[in-house]
């Protein structure tokens, strides 16, 4: 079921999808492969040598173990690997920059100069054209590769390390955040397997506060906050806001996507990932996106000036 009765988290995972499609200018075979590749890695998972494959094909810091334990307190480690890929498209799609960047990797790094290449998304798709959907150890050697391009943008790591749930994909304050106030958190939207490119995982919300519980005891969780505080019940109950939408940005799909009033404004960046239009300008950028800052801007303008 849905997390909110109010958003189809699923959506998030669908415009994710499409960023890897050529639509995005991502390569053809890169979906069916990334589909395939979950059926690979259940199929591992279930005897020891696959397991001892996947964890050196993944360079993984600990070796894969059988079933769940008490230490892997949500999942067991197929399960955590497969939330550690999912988390490799999620932030591919959001830093889908036309230009090589430190944004979504300096959090990791903490040093500026080890950069995402430009059109990241596209990039960790390249490894899957040629793909055979059928041939289970080139899926796997392949999304390894398209991993890298995330976990291993520095060309300095060793090995990767799983997240202790795989439920919240090992998310951090994020994960603190939706558990306290319940802030969107893709880690906790519904994956279906077929509307998007990944595989059947539906989280409830019993499910999740479950979770919250565990991870975060005694924290008081508060389901209702973000829409009592948050939204407004009409457009005279707000003014001068834009909505700027993303093309690859994932987060559109709970963006408001159209005019509410004369000052209530959305704008669509076509070609723009996770807030582009708000970086430092760029050679690089797509004209769409310069004509998106500049509309942006005209709107400031003139609403300063009234």
């Amino acid at each position: 079921g849905k997390v909110s009765p109010l958003f189809d988290g699923n959506a998030f995972w669908r415009v994710v999808t499409r960023d890897a499609s050529p639509a995005a200018g991502a390569h053809a075979d890169c979906i069916p492969a990334v589909r395939a590749t979950w059926e690979a890695i259940d199929s591992a998972t279930g005897s020891a040598a696959g397991r001892a494959e996947l964890s050196s094909v993944f360079r993984l810091c600990e070796p894969l173990r059988e079933g769940a334990s008490p230490s892997d307190a949500e999942g067991g480690a197929g399960a955590r690997l497969k939330a550690l890929l999912l988390n490799v498209f999620d932030t591919l799609a959001m830093g889908n920059f036309p230009y090589a960047s430190n944004y979504l990797v300096f959090q990791q790094t903490r040093d500026p100069t080890v950069l995402l290449p430009a059109w990241p998304m596209r990039a960790a798709c390249a490894h899957f054209a040629g793909a055979v959907t059928s041939d289970a150890p080139s899926l796997l050697r392949r999304m390894a590769a398209a991993a890298g391009v995330l976990y291993n943008a520095s060309g300095k790591a060793r090995c990767y390390a799983l997240p202790r749930s795989a439920l919240d994909g090992g998310d951090g304050i994020w994960d603190w955040q939706y558990c306290t106030q319940r802030l969107p958190q893709e880690t906790y939207f519904n994956l279906t397997g077929g509307r998007d490119m990944f595989w059947r995982f539906n989280k409830s919300a019993a499910t999740i506060a479950t979770h919250c519980t565990r991870r975060f005891p005694g924290v008081v969780q508060r389901p209702g906050w973000i829409a009592a505080t948050s939204a407004f019940s009409s457009a005279g109950s707000a003014s001068h806001i834009i909505f700027s939408n993303g093309e690859y940005d994932p987060w559109r799909s709970g963006g408001v996507l159209r005019n509410l009033s004369s000052t209530l404004v959305a704008i669509e960046v076509p070609q723009g990932a996770h807030h582009l239009d708000l970086m430092f300008s760029n050679a690089d950028d797509p004209e769409p996106v310069r004509a998106a800052r500049r509309a942006e801007l005209a709107l400031v303008r003139e609403w300063v000036a009234q």
